[in-house]
């Protein structure tokens, strides 16, 4: 009787045996599963840091507009998500209130420059060519009216809610900032014109005054 246990108690240790196996092999696809999501969640965690120039600053409460000389808003201010700023060739940062000076800054002092504008949804800084641009009826310092969007998918429900808005593209967004440019150009031209044609018209009052006086 004896034997006839022997080898059933040898196939049960047998059954142990592998289930333990089993579940240490497990237990290691597990641990090396964990390790390469690790892995992975810090690569996208650097690609996502990467994103984020370390070169870019954050506007103060006395930042104003190298082209209007006007407010730049802070990130927590109410139009905060419409100030922007670039990188030059030299390594400056200078900022803007609003996207059309952003872009004509590049004409006026005939330069080349890294632009950046704030996500409507984070307010993280993101590079003007990989945004979403979104033409809205928000009052922005200019009068712009712009926003704009790292996701496409928060760009298109911002849409849906809003169905005044609509994707602009930047092309025409310079195109539209040059033209606007123009404009106040000539008529600061017809202004100093004026000025000047004032000035001579009070000069030549005078001189009449004075030989009436002779």
């Amino acid at each position: 009787m004896k034997k006839l246990w022997l080898p059933v108690l040898a196939l049960l240790f047998l059954l142990v045996a592998c289930g333990t196996e089993k579940t240490e092999v497990k237990e290691d696809a597990s641990k090396q599963e964990d390790t390469v999501n690790e892995s992975e969640a810090k690569d996208n965690s650097v690609q996502v840091a990467s994103l984020v120039d370390p070169r870019l600053q954050e506007p103060k409460e006395d930042t104003l507009c190298e082209m209007c000389n006007m407010k730049v808003y802070m990130k927590d201010d109410e139009m905060g998500e419409f100030s922007t700023q670039a990188i030059k060739e030299d390594g400056t940062i200078a900022f803007y209130d609003d996207i059309g000076c952003l872009l004509n800054a590049e004409v006026a002092n005939e330069e080349k420059n890294e632009k950046f504008v704030r996500d409507y949804i984070t307010k993280d800084w993101a590079k003007v060519e990989d945004v979403t641009i979104v033409k809205t009826d928000l009052k922005s310092p200019m009068n712009w009216g712009y926003i704009y969007f790292n996701n496409k998918a928060d760009a298109d429900k911002f849409i849906a809610d809003n169905p005044s808005a609509h994707v602009e593209e930047l092309q025409k967004i310079k195109d539209d900032a040059l033209e606007r440019r123009k404009k106040m150009m000539e008529e600061k031209a017809k202004k100093e014109a004026n000025g000047e044609s004032d000035s001579m018209h009070m000069e030549e009052m005078n001189h009449d005054d004075q030989g009436h006086n002779h």
